[in-house]
């Protein structure tokens, strides 16, 4: 049902005829492609056996950088011939591939006791600190996110270059980034996920300062290259959620850290517009590099601790 939605708000995109329209549109549809990513990430979290986990989210972490391939490589040409309703009718056809992948996978049945231990009842009431930490650390990279992604285009246009130059480093951002999230979840599930989460966040702020002094093509590609850690924590952070938090509460868990990136994503797009258009482009990008490095502190001094191992009391 959402990748129904998602098809045709994406077709609209393409046939709206002011802002206000857009605007209101590309919001809904956002709506639902959250959803659609927060029922997968939930059900993986769900399904994946604690020593596999941080490999079956970098798996589904890989899909990011597949779409940024295939988006990098495609959109410009089909824009420069085309137009822009051109792209949105495309981007309509290929999101039925979303329907197609619901009617061909197979949900598992869920059977939950009715009682829960006293350690689930207690996590169903309380998100935990350590989870806060981790909501305010991914919303903080995804601020950044924004920032990043309309920086480069709003840099690269000023720079003079083409729309196919400017999405020819989304796709090297994509095939760099299409095998991390996969690298990084195996090595997590062997080192511990913090450390990969602090890593890829100090890896963006890198980036971010970078792209702020960015003027030729070689150093958006850099920018591009490095930029592309970002897709770990995407990948990472729903499997550390599942590993600090009770069974029961794994699918709320996923929801919201999957919840503020989109969140972070929206008020970094709207605010880095009119930042760029007050301040210009250099001063916004670099007053960004401060979130991801805020994220990667929170983490630092974050204080772990141990899941535990069984999230409901066994049937009788």
């Amino acid at each position: 049902m959402g990748g129904v939605l998602i098809a045709i708000l994406t077709w609209m995109c393409g046939h709206v005829v002011n802002v206000l329209q857009l605007a209101i549109v590309t919001g809904v549809d956002w709506f639902f492609c959250g959803v659609v990513f927060s029922l997968g990430a939930t059900l993986i979290g769900l399904e994946a056996e604690a020593e596999g986990r941080g490999t079956a989210f970098g798996i589904l972490g890989m899909t990011n950088g597949l779409g940024s391939l295939i988006g990098g490589l495609s959109v410009g040409y089909i824009v420069d011939r085309f137009g822009y309703r051109g792209v949105f009718n495309s981007l309509a056809t290929f999101c039925l591939l979303i329907v197609v992948g619901g009617l061909v996978s197979v949900e598992p049945p869920v059977s939950l006791p009715s009682e829960f231990s006293r350690e689930v009842a207690d996590g169903r009431r309380s998100l935990g600190g350590l989870l806060i930490l981790l909501l305010v650390a991914q919303l903080f990279v995804a601020v950044a996110n924004g920032t990043g992604n309309l920086g480069r285009s709003f840099s690269m246009n000023a720079a003079g270059f083409s729309k196919s130059a400017i999405t020819l480093t989304a796709a090297i951002q994509g095939l760099v980034s299409l095998g991390f999230p996969f690298a990084m979840g195996w090595l997590s599930d062997r080192i511990g996920r913090r450390w990969i989460l602090i890593a890829s966040y100090a890896a963006t702020g890198a980036s971010l300062l970078l792209l702020a002094f960015s003027r030729s093509m070689w150093h958006f590609c850099a920018f591009a290259v490095l930029y592309s850690f970002f897709s770990v924590s995407t990948a990472i952070a729903p499997a550390y959620v599942v590993d600090i938090n009770p069974h029961g509460n794994v699918g709320r868990g996923v929801s919201l850290v999957q919840s503020v990136f989109w969140v972070g994503s929206i008020a970094s797009m709207a605010s880095t517009g009119y930042a760029i258009e007050r301040l210009g482009i250099s001063t916004p990008i670099l007053v960004s590099v401060f979130f991801p490095v805020a994220a990667a502190v929170l983490l630092l001094f974050s204080r772990e601790k141990t899941r535990a191992k069984e999230a409901f009391i066994p049937a009788p």
